[in-house]
């Protein structure tokens, strides 16, 4: 009898949930796994603020999941938005279908929690979605762009001033990137970066307190460094358009309060019938089993889980992290429900820490039992922690891609290695070099080449036939970059020599795309990459009915 398994939401712990249960079940032809999300992609929300503030596009956020699950077969996408589950007839209702389950993984995610502060919805940005952060990102440009031309004092102060609300995580990097962000806004629209305010206002007496105080002291001393105002004790009762006021202070004047105060469970779980916790979040047992349902095959992980260890007091908190470990328990559990053997696992909390970035050079550590780390060594921890989150879903496609979003393809040298990396050269430069090198390698192959026609000749001969076919590829600029990496290979079993190095290093310099400019690779290479991507990971669509 065939079983189905349906996870709704792919997010951190529903994607991750969904990849172990494929490969637990692979080759189960009885078993069938269904992820539900209203995007057809997984969106890393830990980057968001990162896509505010023009650091990244969007799409450097938006993996698809055609590309993520192409090889579970087991695997169902579906695009719907979910409205209700029935657990008497183990049924998800949503927009466009019904799904039936034999065990479920409710991971939703969570959304912003105003408190029920007037004025938040209406004239407040946040930051949880990908519509949020472009509508942010839109928003930033045209006040600032508005705020340069302003001739009136004060309304030219209050839309330069750009006020963020809490100072969590999403808050704490929001603010770091801020600071990075004001100093292209003010090259852009001929300000002096000094004029932008960034105001980070928290209601508690400290900010930052998921950190211990010697850390959070160094990060309090960054941000005032960089010229950020730090208001605590300073609780927003309402949020206006063009002003924030203040329990028992002035009112602050701006356009722009980012309000990253707080996560709650998503709305629509609300409707589940399942016992709720603080902040709305769902209550579950050590097994991450559904609170007040009588079907124990419901589970919660990710933000609308409250997980708590045992012992301990308060939930987790709602962190990537803490997701990643709820669905791995989760689907352990899942799996048992469907083998029928209900040999169930425990959820325990396995923090290892947290890593918090200020910008793209800047970050705060504290990991393996407490020990501190800041500064540059931090922000490469933190691009560590989501290396291995791809590594964790197995997909070495994103993992390539995160890479080339975070190191090289970005403006403005805001990564971790500045301009080194991030500087987008011009390959027309290396054409002269190319057809040079290129030519002068068929030349020197034709010297070496004796009439020995076998390709495989490890010898003088050989060597000349391989410098021809080379050579004749880098000329015309075809498949450059693997007929120079080729090169490089071969200077070290054939030439390794002083007087020969400038080959290697000149192979070295092509490998930067110089086959796309005046050459056939600017055809070949994209044409590659679409039949490669199309074999491998089918065609991504802008939903998904069945995969």
């Amino acid at each position: 009898m065939s079983k189905n398994i349906v996870v709704i939401g792919a997010g951190f712990a529903g994607v991750l949930a969904t990849k172990k249960l494929a490969k637990r079940f692979k080759g189960n032809n009885d078993v069938s796994i269904t992820l539900i999300d209203r995007h057809s992609y997984f969106t890393y929300l830990t980057q968001l603020h990162e896509v505010a503030t023009e650091r990244v596009q969007p799409d450097a956020v938006q993996y698809d999941l055609q590309r993520l699950f192409s090889k579970q077969q087991n695997v169902k996408l579906v695009t719907d938005t979910i409205q209700s589950i029935d657990t008497d007839a183990k049924e998800v209702h949503g927009e466009f279908g019904t799904y039936p389950f034999d065990s479920l993984l409710i991971s939703m995610g969570g959304e912003p929690n105003d408190f029920g502060t007037p004025g938040v919805k209406e004239n407040g940005f946040t930051l949880w979605s990908m519509e949020d952060a472009i509508q942010l990102r839109d928003h930033i440009n045209t006040i600032v762009r508005e705020g340069a031309v302003e001739r009136d004092p004060e309304k030219r102060a209050a839309k330069l001033t750009l006020v963020i609300c809490g100072s969590g995580f999403t808050g704490a990097e929001t603010v770091g990137e801020l600071i990075d962000y004001k100093k292209t806004l003010a090259a852009q629209n001929k300000l002096d970066p000094s004029e932008i305010k960034i105001i980070l206002v928290e209601a508690a007496p400290t900010i930052t307190n998921m950190l211990d105080r010697t850390n959070a002291a160094h990060e309090e001393a960054y941000l005032k460094k960089n010229g950020v105002d730090i208001r605590t004790s300073s609780a927003i009762t309402k949020v206006n358009a063009d002003s924030v006021e203040i329990k028992e202070q002035d009112p602050i004047k701006t356009y722009t309060l980012i309000w990253t105060a707080g996560v709650k469970t998503n709305h629509t779980a609300d409707e589940f019938g399942i016992d709720a916790g603080r902040g709305g979040r769902l209550v579950v047992n050590k097994y991450l089993q559904a609170d007040g349902l009588e079907d124990k095959s419901v589970y919660v992980a990710g933000d609308d889980a409250n997980a708590t260890a045992e012992g301990a007091e308060r939930a987790v908190p709602q962190t990537a992290q803490e997701a990643e470990n709820e669905a791995s328990v989760s689907a352990a559990n899942i799996a048992a429900d469907i083998n029928g053997d209900q040999n169930y696992t425990e959820f325990t909390d396995k923090n290892m820490g947290f890593t918090v970035s200020f910008g793209s050079r800047y970050g705060i550590a504290q990991v393996f039992g407490g020990k501190r780390v800041r500064g540059w060594i931090a922000t490469i921890m933190k691009h560590g922690s989501n290396f291995l989150y791809f590594k964790r879903i197995g997909s070495l496609y994103f993992m390539w891609k995160y890479l080339m979003d975070e190191f090289f393809r970005i403006d403005n040298g805001r990564t971790v290695f500045g301009y080194h990396t991030a500087r987008r050269s011009n390959v027309l430069w290396t054409v002269p070099l190319r057809l040079a090198f290129g030519l002068g390698l068929f030349i020197d192959g034709l010297d070496k080449f004796q009439g020995d026609i076998s390709w495989l000749v490890i010898g003088h001969s050989g060597i000349g036939i391989w410098e021809i076919i080379l050579g004749c590829l880098i000329f015309f600029g075809l498949g450059t970059w693997t007929a120079s990496l080729l090169v490089a290979i071969g200077f070290f079993f054939f030439l390794h020599s002083w007087a020969t190095c400038w080959v290697l290093f000149v192979a070295i310099a092509l490998m930067n795309g110089s086959g796309r400019s005046f050459g056939l690779d600017y055809w070949f290479v994209p044409w590659l990459q679409r039949t490669l991507g199309r074999s491998r990971y089918g065609v991504p669509r802008s939903y998904y009915n069945d995969k």
